[in-house]
């Protein structure tokens, strides 16, 4: 009876919202428990309990628990760096670079990341939103930046983005999944450095 009694509350509540408020609500509860306790915790029930809503409503904007448990996550990590205004292209970059290490080296997101990296191997939805909503828009952020570069003459005219993009990235990708070595400022500031000295005229 308490149940029953509850489940028209959670109609009334989602009724009350907007649909952006709605997925920012489910949002911000999967990106929470993906850094609590990885993709197992974030269940389509405990995602719903926490966001307020019934799991009738997670299924009409998302087709599995694990799209809006990585969209959640990807999310909640994106919040993560931003540029500094006025800045140049190697001070934009810096910063990108400095802030995924940050990301990874002092924050849950390290380990869930290398948990995911490893499922994608396996699993094409995991793959598929790595790619998606992790890479590609901050492939496409530092994209630009490499490309302001070229053209106000900070670096070369020739240069092939997409190796350029792979070039400066790897290594933080690299320490994230061997630990082999700390993740430090001084060593995401030094990649740039070093891979900067070929971007140059």
């Amino acid at each position: 009876m308490e149940q029953a009694a509850r489940k028209p509350a959670v109609r009334d509540e989602s009724s009350r919202r907007s649909r952006e408020q709605l997925r920012d609500a489910v949002l911000s509860a999967a990106g929470e428990l993906m850094l609590e306790g990885g993709l197992a915790a974030a269940t389509m029930e405990a995602i719903a309990a926490r966001a307020g809503v019934s799991k009738r409503t997670l299924y009409k904007y998302w087709p599995s628990r694990g799209a809006v448990a990585l969209e959640g996550f990807m999310r909640n990590a994106a919040s993560s760096w931003s540029l500094p205004d006025d800045a140049s292209a190697v001070e934009a970059l810096t910063v990108l670079v400095v802030s995924a290490a940050r990301l990874f080296a002092g924050t849950p997101a390290g380990p869930l990341m290398r948990s995911l990296i490893a499922d994608a191997q396996a699993q094409d939805e995991i793959a598929t939103a790595i790619r998606e909503q992790w890479l590609r828009p901050r492939r496409a952020v530092a994209a630009d930046l490499i490309r302001r570069g070229m053209a106000e003459g900070e670096f070369r005219a020739d240069l092939d983005v997409e190796v350029t993009l792979d070039l400066l990235f790897a290594p933080v990708y690299y320490r994230l999944l061997l630990g082999h070595e700390p993740m430090t400022d001084a060593f995401a500031t030094a990649t740039v450095e070093y891979v900067v000295m070929g971007l140059r005229r």
